[in-house]
């Protein structure tokens, strides 16, 4: 008995194959559908800096506005101030007792500081911006979170608002006083 030859395979008449440039064709017009109906964020990025001396950050407080801040790490002073929009200059200042409110006793404290997005509920009299300020000190391990009242004025006011941290928590015990 002699064995079977292969038989090549046939393709059914019935079926088509669809050709790959329109899968590709399909899955980029889907891609761009969902892509158009996903809803938007605006993209915000804050940037720091520091030295031996001193950190700074910019932070975001409203549409298309941002302002700066300096931690002075001599002092445990938190300043910054907030560009006006119409081109005058700097037309709101912050300032806050970092040192006093996280309870730093040494003379050498070592402190570190970062923005943060949060969306914070008004207060009668206040709307907060956008972004946050957490500044933790390393020797009394507490780190505090400052809100940033803001009130975008037409002119300069040169009184800043006091910065007053929404809350304080300790993230390790604290190191002994040097």
């Amino acid at each position: 008995m002699e064995p079977l030859a292969p038989q090549p395979l046939m393709a059914s008449s019935s079926r088509h194959r669809v050709p790959g440039w329109l899968w590709l064709t399909a899955g980029v017009v889907v891609g761009l559908a969902i892509a158009a109906l996903w809803p938007h964020r605006q993209l915000t990025a804050a940037t720091s800096d520091r030295n031996e001396k001193f950190g700074m950050c910019t932070v975001y407080v409203s549409e298309n506005l941002e302002a700066v801040f300096v931690l002075d790490f001599l002092t445990g002073r938190l300043t910054g101030a907030c560009l006006g929009k119409q081109g005058v200059g700097f037309v709101q200042f912050f300032a806050a007792d970092v040192g006093a409110d996280l309870q730093v006793k040494g003379s050498k404290p070592a402190y570190a500081m970062t923005p943060g997005l949060a969306q914070i509920r008004s207060r009668p009299g206040t709307q907060p911006a956008a972004s946050v300020i957490y500044v933790a000190e390393m020797s009394t391990g507490k780190v505090g979170c400052y809100a940033i009242p803001f009130l975008l004025p037409n002119v300069k006011n040169p009184t800043p608002a006091k910065l007053a941290p929404l809350d304080v928590y300790t993230f390790r015990e604290a190191a002994p006083v040097e």
